[in-house]
């Protein structure tokens, strides 16, 4: 209870301080939502990218390569990776190239399925998405019934006791992880793809996206 407490004050804190920033990050990622479909499919390779390496390593590389995600050929998208000193350049520049398919039909596709069927659509039909990378894109274009469950999130709730492990080594330990996640979401009245960025916040002193 103690350390539910402390949480519940740093949350407080960083809704007075950060608040108004937290709020204009969102209105972003609701106006992205309504971006056409080669800015969204943009922003599902910043996703892809940001697997096992930081968010600012991938908002890096997505600034320096943007458009490249659409046209460039897989062997000029590594060369281009690689030159931006991103880690994983082979294996995401053919998880890019693979993904290219759904970019024309994105914006229906996104607009014609319940967020979570869309959610395991990602999972299951793109290379290089998993849970964490689908619902940071998700959250990336508006959609607020996600958190993003990566190490620094993990650690919090560990660290607050909210759960034993920072294992997601599988679809059951993440669902239920959110699963946790979305229940402290609702005892702070905010949705997880809110509190994700408060707790964010919280962990690295940044708000980023």
């Amino acid at each position: 209870m103690i350390k539910e407490d402390e949480l519940s004050i740093k949350i407080m804190e960083s809704k007075i301080i950060f608040g108004k920033k937290i709020n204009e990050r969102a209105i972003d990622f609701i106006n992205m939502g309504k971006s056409r479909n080669d800015s969204l499919f943009i922003e599902l390779c910043f996703c892809i990218l940001t697997a096992n390496t930081s968010a600012e390593m991938g908002i890096r590389t997505q600034r320096t390569i943007m458009n490249g995600f659409i046209d460039y050929p897989e062997e000029k998208l590594r060369d281009e990776l690689k030159a931006a000193k991103y880690r994983f350049y082979n294996k995401r520049a053919s998880y890019i190239v693979g993904a290219r398919p759904v970019r024309k039909n994105i914006k229906k596709l996104i607009a014609g399925m319940d967020h979570f069927s869309l959610r395991e659509y990602l999972v299951n039909n793109i290379k290089g998405v998993g849970y964490k990378e689908a619902s940071h894109f998700l959250r990336n274009i508006g959609i607020f019934d996600f958190a993003i469950l990566d190490k620094h999130i993990l650690k919090l709730m560990k660290d607050y006791g909210y759960t034993d492990n920072i294992k997601l080594g599988t679809r059951k330990d993440y669902l239920e992880k959110e699963r946790v996640f979305n229940s402290i979401a609702s005892v702070y009245g905010l949705a997880p793809g809110i509190l994700d960025l408060y707790l964010w916040q919280i962990a690295t002193g940044k708000i980023l996206k």
